[in-house]
């Protein structure tokens, strides 16, 4: 007895005087993972490496790239194409990326120079940070085929599917599909749709379409409705089949759709980790900044009911935050984005309008040099990440007008400029132009030139001698700018340097600055 009650004291000893368990701490990470203009991405997984792709509309370098180790941490790597295929125009969408025996693809919808259809062609390279070679078109379908898709079956066949206006060929818009060749280069066989009408599907708005496949199922995740502006109403389904070319059935309600801080969620991709887990990355507009700041990368887990063998994502919307992917990861957040122009470092983040040609760059001694190669206007920016930020440089006066502003395309922007000793702030809506302000400065030989921004739309301007002292650019009787015209449908403004003056003119500036407010 004197045993048994020693043995009892002993545990309720080491029950009381045991250390505390400590409570395991989860790591938050904060949507988006890509931020700022970013559509239709693409992602996929190479070993242990991450790497995504998205869309960049009249922008050029084409099609952003990304690189990846714990999807919450990308660092910008370089473009698709530094300079436009010869066979295209505008509309560079929907990126998508592929990656087989040491080589990438990707596969990208763009309008041809000739007729401006839309069109898919595909691109190849060994090493991702140098770019793509181009191959030309794949696919040429009615009035238009876009949101290219590459998918390997259990038997290595490789398929593509894509959205496609058939309306010369009297058919539906519809999402269709076909196997491809070994190489990825040709279409093989007929093509076949993915979309039963007869069933109820949505109809036109389906499109930006994935697919995996798991326990005996095709699942295609795809998105419908609006995509592109503040009326948008994205928003992502699913439907599944034990048979890829027939018997496609719908899940009856969005898995994933928009919630009070991210809106109108859509077109995406699915990457499985090593330990077979699936994320999916898509874009989606920020409910105060909009198209202002554009669809942005974001990123949430997709989970499985065992049960019914139906996806599903927590909490059906858009995630503002959710657990990092992986342990011990810590989501890094840049609040500055600074360029002295000692190195050039930097210039493959700078954004040109692909509608007139490149001007000559040139990073030297502290100074970018823009020479442009036609008259008028032309423009060199980057993308920015949210709608509260100030943007400063100094601008290095001369005889032709130069500053900084906020460009959606030659006929929409907004611009603060000096010539000399005179100061113009003036706006160019839909083509045309009106001056808001102007002013007599002192002639110093250059000037500091600022601009804050709330919302991504509205503007308040400054100028400055030294760089501290700023005086800001009145307006008749207001300081602040309304610049909601800017953002075209589906096209986000890009922010930097724009220059107006004859063709070969010579344009310095130094020391670009960019503080963003994350609220």
């Amino acid at each position: 007895m004197k045993k048994v009650c020693l043995l009892f004291i002993t545990s309720l000893l080491l029950t009381f005087c045991a250390p505390p368990q400590k409570k395991q701490v989860v790591a938050y990470y904060k949507n988006p993972v890509i931020k700022g203009d970013f559509p239709d991405p693409s992602i996929i997984r190479v070993g242990d490496t991450y790497y995504a792709a998205g869309t960049s509309c009249d922008f050029a370098p084409n099609y952003p790239i990304y690189e990846s180790k714990d999807l919450i941490n990308w660092e910008r790597i370089g473009s698709v194409f530094n300079i436009p295929p010869a066979w295209s125009s505008d509309d560079f969408w929907a990126p998508e990326l592929y990656y087989k025996d040491g080589t990438f693809f990707v596969y990208y919808t763009t309008k041809r120079k000739d007729n401006r259809i839309a069109c898919i062609g595909v691109a190849t390279t060994k090493d991702i940070r140098k770019g793509f070679t181009d191959h030309g078109i794949i696919i040429e379908w009615g009035e238009e085929a876009i949101d290219a898709f590459i998918f390997q079956d259990d038997d290595k066949k490789l398929y593509i599917t894509w959205k496609a206006y058939g309306l010369t060929q009297g058919r539906d818009i519809e999402i269709l599909a076909s196997e491809l060749s070994d190489d990825g280069m040709h279409l093989v066989g007929e093509h076949f749709t993915l979309t039963d009408f007869k069933k109820g599907w949505h109809g036109a708005g389906d499109e930006g379409q994935c697919l995996i496949k798991r326990n005996g199922y095709y699942y295609m995740f795809y998105s419908v409705g609006g995509c592109c502006d503040n009326r948008c109403d994205y928003r992502v389904k699913v439907s599944r089949s034990k048979n890829l070319r027939t018997g496609w059935e719908q899940f009856p309600e969005p898995i994933l759709q928009g919630g009070e801080v991210w809106r109108c969620t859509g077109h995406g991709t699915l990457v499985s980790t090593a330990d077979k887990r699936y994320f999916y990355m898509y874009h989606s507009y920020n409910a105060t900044d909009f198209e202002y700041i554009g669809r942005q990368g974001m990123l949430d887990e997709m989970f499985w009911n065992e049960e019914t063998g139906w996806p599903y994502f927590k909490n059906g919307t858009a995630s503002v935050s959710a657990p990092v992917p992986f342990p011990n990861t810590t989501q890094k957040i840049d609040t500055v984005f600074e360029d002295d122009f000692l190195t050039d470092k930097n210039l493959f983040f700078w954004a040109r309008d692909i509608n007139y040609q490149e001007p000559k760059i040139k990073v030297a001694n502290g100074e970018l040099t823009i020479n442009p190669k036609r008259d008028g206007v032309s423009f060199l920016g980057l993308r920015p990440k949210t709608g509260n930020y100030d943007l400063s440089a100094e601008v290095i006066s001369g005889d032709e007008w130069s500053g900084i502003g906020v460009y959606s395309n030659e006929t929409n922007f907004l611009t603060l400029t000096v010539n000399k000793s005179k100061l113009v702030l003036d706006q160019l809506k839909n083509g045309e132009k009106q001056i808001l302000a102007e002013e007599q400065i002192n002639e110093t030989g250059s000037v500091f030139l600022k601009y804050e921004a709330v919302n991504g739309r509205y503007f308040q301007f400054y100028w400055s001698d030294n760089g501290t002292d700023w005086v800001p650019v009145k307006v008749g009787d207001e300081y602040q700018v309304d610049g909601t015209y800017i953002a075209q449908w589906g096209y986000s403004p890009r922010v930097g340097f724009i220059v107006q003056g004859k063709e070969d003119s010579s344009f310095r500036f130094s020391e670009l600055k960019i503080n963003y407010n994350y609220k």
